[in-house]
């Protein structure tokens, strides 16, 4: 029999406690559900480093239980102008700092909390999941943001979900469900954050459910500046119909230890997923990416580029696999991972991996890591630019290309102005 981690022990102790207190628990499909979860997650616990998919990742921090840690309050990152603003502060949301009345007709976004509360059961899914921190969401989740979109609908600006974690509760987890379902045709860009305060330890577990209907296109933005001390175990998955686009860029540069889990499921012909990224790391900081791209049927593509800097005794993790059905003919699917290491202590490990199981298919995956070019370092000191700033200036060139995957201008030169930011205090 497995030996759960403390942790673990202390969620299912009080599962019967809280359960009838979360959002839904009047719905007895809603607690069904919820029972679901916690049983899946009680017979699994965390993974561990036996576990394939985890064993670049150790939770022992984690796992050992949240106490008393304190980091240093990480900097303020700048506002991103939008007229459409959600907030949730502590994993709920916070209606006083919201700006939802800007939003067009043909567009919802309301908290998760209030729809199952109103009996909307139908948002979430009706089987356990066989991902322990998934399994560990649908047993515990509390609230999140429900994006509805009508067919057609289109909005010219982004929309802004910001989670905001503080020192103001003795709740040290949020566990977040989000759900966003586009209607043919839509188009819609989403702007996701997570940040804190001040310097408290916490565990933040978001899930987040997508489904694009036929031609929708979404582009999915996500900013993780959690402080030093947070745990930051993130799950997104999203369906993929026919001639839908998926983008997706997530600019990681908080938390202690990080995963970013993504799930494409591509079940429609001419469809695209994008998944790009970039991780800023420094001192012990820990930043997984783990990517799985499944193509279930012919006619579609995928492409990913994920690039990391990493300084100090940081880790960067990258693993990504993409799944090629038998009667998946005539898809395209590539993959990149390269990672600029700026301290001889700091590490990377990259696993990429190709299942394919069809025979007309164009794909490629690869891994590089490796230092700042010396030669070109040397040249830019040969013209009178000082050492930082010469540093400086190659690794913004590195980054330059993977930043410019991001679809949207404005997104761009404020993910752009982060990281120089970040780059600043290198």
């Amino acid at each position: 029999m497995k030996t759960l981690s403390p942790l673990a022990q202390d969620y299912i102790g009080r599962f019967d406690t809280v359960v009838d207190t979360l959002p839904g628990h009047q719905n007895a499909a809603v607690t069904g559900l919820r029972k679901s979860g916690f049983n899946s997650f009680s017979k699994l616990g965390f993974p561990g480093n036996r576990v394939e998919e985890w064993r670049f990742t150790n939770l022992a921090p984690l796992l050992k239980g949240i106490g008393d840690d304190v980091a240093e309050a990480s900097e303020a990152i700048p506002a991103f102008d939008t007229p459409h603003v959600m907030t949730f502060v502590n994993g709920r949301f916070d209606a006083s700092t919201s700006k939802l009345s800007t939003l067009p007709s043909g567009i919802q976004l309301t908290s998760l909390a209030a729809e199952l509360d109103a009996g909307n059961d139908a948002l979430i899914g009706t089987a356990a999941d066989s991902r322990p921190v998934v399994a560990l969401n649908t047993a515990f989740m509390e609230d999140g943001f429900v994006l509805d979109v009508a067919e057609t609908t289109m909005l010219d600006q982004p929309i802004l979900v910001r989670f905001i974690s503080n020192s103001g509760t003795d709740q040290n987890a949020r566990h977040m469900r989000n759900v966003i379902r586009l209607g043919a045709g839509a188009n819609v860009t989403l702007v996701e954050e997570h940040s804190a305060s001040d310097g408290h330890s916490y565990f933040a577990n978001p899930m987040t459910d997508i489904t694009l209907e036929d031609g929708a296109m979404l582009r999915h933005y996500k900013l993780q500046a959690e402080n030093l001390a947070a745990y930051h175990l993130a799950n997104t998955d999203c369906l993929l119909k026919d001639n839908t686009v998926y983008e997706n860029f997530s600019l990681s540069l908080g938390a202690k230890l990080s995963r970013n889990e993504l799930t494409t499921t591509i079940v429609g012909a001419g469809a695209t997923s994008i998944l790009n990224g970039a991780y800023l790391m420094r001192g012990k900081q820990h930043c997984d990416t783990t990517t799985v791209t499944n193509h279930l049927v012919p006619e579609n593509d995928s492409r990913q580029v994920y690039k990391g800097v990493l300084d100090g005794e940081a880790r960067g993790i990258f693993q990504g696999k993409i799944h090629i059905a038998e009667n998946a003919q005539q898809v395209a699917g590539d993959q990149l991972s390269k990672a600029l290491l700026l301290s001889d202590r700091a590490t990377v490990a990259c696993k990429p991996e190709l299942e394919i199981y069809a025979d007309d298919v164009n794909c490629s995956h690869g891994a590089t890591s490796g230092e700042l070019d010396e030669d070109a370092l040397f040249y830019l000191q040969s013209r009178g630019i000082d050492d930082k700033t010469a540093r400086k200036m190659l690794i913004e060139a590195f980054l330059a290309d993977v930043m410019d995957e991001i679809g949207d201008e404005a997104v761009k030169e404020y993910f752009s102005n982060i990281s120089t930011d970040w780059l600043q205090r290198t």
